[in-house]
């Protein structure tokens, strides 16, 4: 590195990926920025020898500083290879260069400790995140382990069995699949290894809930407006991955407005849901296919609430795959590549890395915002906004009348109201109590507001009843 590209990097300031410290007095800090760099997907750079501020103000370099970033370097687990440059600065004063590439071996730890960088700034890593990591560079994926105790006979046959005639029919599978036996089928799949059930297996066709794993959860919930505040109403559900698409999808076409229309010349009604049901179903897919099963806890989250629906799940977006890649073409990277086939080959996953651009176009025809990706705290978030919010009506059970309030003259209205229904002219013939036209459309509104009767038609045909 020469000065003059010091300088221009001195002159860009500090961000996601460069960092500058005054000397390496600050060393210790330096290299809790290495291992996130390290950790990162893109690497980066720290320079010692440079303010905040940007200032390049260099510092001696003597053999003992050079032992001293040898030996930082070996605290930091599993080895890395960062390269280091000294730049000129002044007959006796040197800038320390560190170029970091993104490790192939991530996570990595700092003197027992691991770090990310967010934004300009560095910080501890949390737990779940390196764990997740963990399992993303593990090269025994937690879908091909076998460490549950599921057995053939806790598997939904008849579910296997359909998926396989899916299978045929979207020409993925050969006929002769169909004549296979289930066990021969799993086999086929990789869904049995060594004669044993693969955690695949489980999570995909396991009916009984005592065997299927506790990470195999989905939370459905409708809420009352556009907030967490109250719900209307809210499930809860552990069982296998195909039982949990049918059940979200029911839930969502329940919860959803679909608006209908005749066009001329169709005798069919045409009905649009407020969200294309071919989004809601790719919404759900990758939910369950890219859900993190090694963690064992939280849920599947399906969220509606007047002006949106929010399908999220638990790990982030596989390595090598960014959030802004989304609406472009980007490499499919399957985070388990067992569960994502069969969901492939039964026709729930159209093609491989298209489903968050098909979802983008698929609501752009009908005029609906687009989703919109996000990664928060280890999950992934797919929010679904609706074109026009929906109305929670919400139903109040009218307030119960203490007939000792009631006058006599209200009283014996509702004794003839419970005969037939009548028009007021009608009811004033029938009370014994004689009354102006405007006293009793008075009496009968009072009535009326306290819920106790009830109008049909309009002035003179009005017709008043028990309610």
């Amino acid at each position: 590195m020469t000065l003059a590209q010091l300088k221009a990097l001195a002159k860009r300031g500090e961000s996601e990926s460069l960092e500058f410290k005054a000397s390496t007095a600050n060393l210790n800090a330096g290299m809790q920025t290495a291992c996130a760099f390290l950790n990162s997907e893109h690497g980066g750079t720290i320079i010692f020898g440079i303010k905040d501020n940007g200032q390049i103000i260099g510092q001696e370099v003597s053999d003992k500083t050079r032992k001293e970033i040898a030996t930082e370097f070996n605290r930091i687990e599993p080895y890395a290879k960062i390269d280091v440059k000294y730049v000129q600065i002044t007959d006796d004063r040197q800038a320390i260069v560190m170029l970091v590439k993104p490790g192939e071996k991530a996570p990595y730890s700092y003197d027992g400790r691991s770090y990310i960088r967010n934004q300009s700034t560095t910080g501890r890593m949390a737990k779940e995140e390196y764990i997740y990591l963990y399992n993303q560079n593990n090269q025994t994926l937690w879908e091909s382990l076998t460490n549950n105790t599921c057995k053939l006979s806790d598997l939904d046959r008849s579910r296997i069995k359909d998926i396989v005639r899916m299978a045929i029919y979207e020409r993925r599978l050969p006929e002769s699949a169909s004549k296979g036996n289930i066990s021969d089928i799993l086999e086929k799949l990789g869904l049995i290894v060594d004669g044993k059930l693969t955690n695949a297996a489980v999570i995909l066709f396991c009916k009984n809930e005592d065997k299927q794993f506790i990470q195999a959860n989905m939370k459905l919930a409708r809420f009352r407006g556009v907030d967490k505040t109250s719900f209307i109403d809210t499930k809860n559900f552990k069982s296998n991955a195909f039982d949990l698409y049918d059940k979200a999808m029911d839930f969502l076409a329940f919860c959803l407005p679909v608006a209908a229309r005749i066009e001329p010349g169709n005798p069919i009604r045409v009905e649009e849901p407020a969200i294309p049901y071919k989004v809601l179903r790719e919404a759900v897919t990758n939910a369950l296919v890219h859900r993190d099963y090694s963690h064992r806890g939280g849920s599947i989250d399906v969220a509606v609430y007047d002006d949106r629906v929010n399908i999220s799940n638990i790990g982030a977006l596989p390595k090598g795959v960014l959030l802004n890649q989304l609406s472009k073409e980007h490499r499919s990277i399957q985070r388990n590549p067992l569960i994502a086939n069969v969901f492939y080959l039964c026709g729930k996953i159209e093609k491989w890395g298209r489903g968050t651009i098909d979802m983008i176009e698929d609501c752009k025809k009908v005029g609906n915002p687009v989703p919109i990706y996000e990664e928060i705290g280890g999950s992934f978030s797919i929010t679904l906004p609706l074109k026009k919010p929906m109305h929670t009506i919400i139903y109040e059970e009218p307030q119960k009348v203490d007939p000792s309030t009631l006058t006599e003259r209200q009283r014996e209205i509702i004794d003839v109201l419970q005969q037939e229904p009548l028009k007021a002219s009608q009811i004033m013939k029938k009370i014994s109590i004689k009354v102006l036209d405007r006293t009793i459309q008075r009496e009968l509104t009072k009535l009326k507001n306290m819920g106790l009767i009830k109008s049909e038609g309009k002035t003179k045909t009005t017709v008043w009843s028990l309610n």
